[in-house]
């Protein structure tokens, strides 16, 4: 009987170490997921805070180089956003396009979706195809086909 009590006490302290274990290696799981979205956020503003926080007209934030920075960091959010037709990171590219009217800029994007988001572009090639959709920004008016931002 002694044995069987030893036993079972036994057997108790394994099962409970054991589910100890298993909590600790899923909070480890979650902590350490956490801290990988948490720096993936860092390095998106890290990124693009500089670039957004210039108010001065033709800042770095108004730039080609600025914007495919942005829209590489942001793309993901930004393809939410533009079939939503609102949100903060299309507010940002608004700002960054020069846009006169941030309201008609979400719609040409929202309306031009299919359009702007199909397949999977690089930043350079979304912005092409931004470019041709709501216009080429002041800050690149010398290139070749270069259009107004204002909204019609």
């Amino acid at each position: 009987m002694r044995k069987i009590v030893s036993l079972g006490a036994v057997a108790s302290v394994g099962f409970l170490v054991a589910g100890c274990s298993q909590i600790t290696v899923t909070s480890d799981t979650l902590v350490n997921g956490t801290a990988r979205i948490a720096d993936a956020t860092t390095n998106a503003v890290k990124e693009t805070s500089q670039g957004t926080t210039n108010t001065t007209r033709n800042s770095f934030a108004q730039t080609h180089k600025a914007r495919k920075k942005f829209v590489h960091s942001q793309y993901a959010m930004l393809k939410s956003e533009a079939a939503r037709g609102s949100g903060e990171d299309l507010d940002a590219l608004a700002y960054m396009m020069q846009a006169k009217n941030k309201s008609a800029f979400e719609s040409k994007v929202q309306a031009n979706y299919s359009q702007l988001f199909s397949g999977k572009p690089n930043a350079d090639a979304f912005l092409s195809r931004l470019y041709k959709v709501v216009g080429t920004p002041p800050d690149m008016a010398a290139a070749p086909g270069s259009g107004a931002l204002a909204a019609s």
